[in-house]
């Protein structure tokens, strides 16, 4: 641990350097949030992640062996791929394994805002209800298992308080749509569970910005997602996200965002926006195209990228923002005037709720998945 502490007294670029302890036993400088100058589009007035500042993870959770850590102790050029990574605003997840304690969602917020700055938001992602991991899938849930998620959300929600947060609420909640062999047992279950969660964050945390998974534009057609993300509790939340698990391009999640909005306007629910995941879509493709040339397995984990191999890879798509519209990435996304006009209307953000540099985006952290997804990224431009 000392040797931990020195490392995180050495300056950091963009972040403060008075070391605080925090609620995973580590002492690291806290990076600087993520400003943005100017206010909402006219076309989307009610953003409610447009202003203030996005707060930056400082390796919570991490307790030394991480993105955060690893990054600090970087030089040269792995330093600054890292830091394209590590200081940005990326979501903390939240299983019902993880955070069941009351006591962890308070923690994490006291330690990413540490002065209550109303004006900062802070992104999760909740995960909860696969408690057995999606392998389990066919298996039911029991009558415990469902109570057991009614109460963490009544725990997850009372640690968010009035804080201000965006809510990715049930990644891969597509899941629960497939039929046949691969099928989940007890769909209309787990949707229900979603649903009560987007109800208890409408009722009790009014600066929550939920955002229902929806899957990516070659998952679901627009109709089926429509239809699961009605049952699932839509009513009750700001919207939709898409791309979390998949690593199809911005573009085409756009298209297919808006073509859900229109979906759910013609099943009585106006008004809906959406975030996209834009963490790695660097190199977007479809799992159609994966399957096609790598076969059905190793999806998650994705494939590195090389100097030589620039498609069906793991690289960092654009940075984190509400400026969706910004000439930058309009230009480097190449964004139709159409589809910019739907970005600045119906796109709240783009957000990282993935992490490419994790195993099978989920655990442990691997180093040698961080360094070419932030090297080989075609918008390193933008960082």
């Amino acid at each position: 641990m000392a040797g931990l502490v020195a490392t995180a007294m050495v300056a950091v670029a963009g972040t403060a350097l008075t070391p605080t302890a925090h609620a995973d036993g580590s002492r690291l400088p806290l990076p600087a949030p993520k400003a943005f100058a100017g206010g909402a589009y006219a076309a989307n007035r009610t953003n409610p992640l447009a202003g203030g500042t996005w707060a930056v993870n400082n390796g919570f959770w991490e307790n030394g062996h991480g993105l955060y850590t690893d990054y600090l102790a970087a030089t040269g050029a792995e330093r600054v791929y890292l830091g394209r990574e590590a200081l940005q605003p990326s979501a903390l997840w939240l299983t019902i394994n993880n955070s069941y304690a009351p006591t962890k969602v308070p923690d994490y917020l006291r330690t990413v805002n540490p002065t209550s700055d109303p004006g900062k938001l802070v992104t999760l992602a909740v995960f909860g209800i696969w408690p057995r991991g999606e392998g389990s899938r066919h298996t039911p849930l029991t009558a415990d298992e469902q109570a057991r998620y009614r109460t963490w959300i009544q725990r997850v929600s009372a640690g968010i308080g009035g804080s201000r947060v965006l809510v990715a609420l049930e990644p891969d909640l597509a899941i629960t749509t497939n039929g046949g062999s691969d099928g989940v047992r007890d769909p209309r279950v787990r949707q229900g569970l979603a649903r009560y969660a987007a109800k208890y964050f409408h009722d009790h945390n009014h600066r929550a910005a939920v955002y229902l998974d929806a899957g990516a534009s070659d998952w679901l057609s627009p109709a089926q997602a429509a239809g699961l993300l009605k049952r699932s509790g839509i009513a009750f939340t700001r919207g939709f996200s898409l791309g979390i698990t998949h690593y199809t391009k911005t573009a085409a999640d756009i298209a297919h965002g808006a073509a859900i909005v229109s979906a759910l306007a013609k099943r009585g629910i106006s008004g809906k926006h959406f975030v996209i995941d834009t963490a790695d879509s660097g190199r977007g493709y479809t799992y159609g195209q994966w399957a096609a040339r790598f076969g059905t397995s190793g999806y998650d984990n994705s494939r590195n990228c090389t100097a030589a191999q620039t498609t069906l890879c793991n690289a960092l798509g654009v940075p984190p923002t509400w400026q969706v519209a910004r000439s930058t990435y309009v230009r480097t996304l190449g964004l139709t005037p159409a589809l910019t006009r739907t970005a600045r209307r119906n796109v709240d953000a783009y957000v990282w709720l993935t992490r490419p540099w994790m195993y099978n985006q989920a655990s442990p952290y691997q180093r040698a998945k961080a360094l070419p997804a932030a090297q080989f990224t075609p918008f390193a431009a933008l960082y």
